[in-house]
């Protein structure tokens, strides 16, 4: 949630202003395809969850993808400018890179996004927040959503320890002295010694 804001009743409360904002509040159920600009003039709030089931890049990096997805989106205007802020949380099971088991692996990210139509209006954003592109009257939510999660997630994720346990293979059909004579080369020697051969 951007600075100067917060939550009252449901809707967006700017600190800085010191009035409520006329909003809309849908929940639970998310809209993949939204028109931001509309949520924007309609001050909305989105706030439900998703299925990572539901995000196919995302589905192919977790171990478990029945897990669910906080998510709640605020729309307002800042200016003239239609901007997007953002909270996600959940848990995501990873695959360690070091054992290959699961990791558990927990997220809170919020974003701010500023509505551009064009690459050029994007470059000549004045204000503290990531371009949304908008080339249609619609954006899908999912992949917005997909997208701050994918930037948030490593590249080689690994527990915070040493989770490769350290075995020694020892086949329990040898005993040590059978193991030192089989890796001793010249236990065959000492053996002609002994028996004066």
């Amino acid at each position: 949630m951007h600075i100067g804001s917060a939550m009252l009743n449901g809707c967006l409360f700017d600190a800085t202003a010191s009035y409520l904002y006329d909003c809309t509040v849908m929940s639970d159920k998310l809209p993949n395809l939204i028109d931001p600009l509309l949520f924007a003039e309609r001050r909305s709030i989105l706030a439900g969850a998703l299925k990572i089931s539901v995000l196919k890049r995302l589905s192919d990096m977790v171990v478990n993808v029945d897990s669910d997805i906080n998510v709640e989106v605020q729309f307002a205007k800042q200016g003239k400018r239609a901007v997007v802020f953002g909270r996600i949380q959940s848990v995501l099971e990873l695959e360690c890179q070091s054992c290959l088991q699961a990791l558990a692996w927990p997220i809170e990210l919020t974003f701010k996004l500023a509505v551009v139509s064009s690459l050029q209006e994007a470059d000549k954003l004045e204000i503290d927040c990531e371009p949304l592109l908008l080339d249609g009257e619609k954006v899908s939510l999912n992949e917005m959503i997909e997208d701050e999660i994918l930037l948030a997630i490593p590249d080689y994720p690994k527990h915070g320890y040493d989770c490769i346990p350290q075995h020694q293979s020892i086949d329990p059909a040898f005993d040590d002295n059978s193991r030192t004579e089989t890796n001793n080369p010249f236990s065959v020697l000492a053996k002609l010694k002994k028996t004066g051969e």
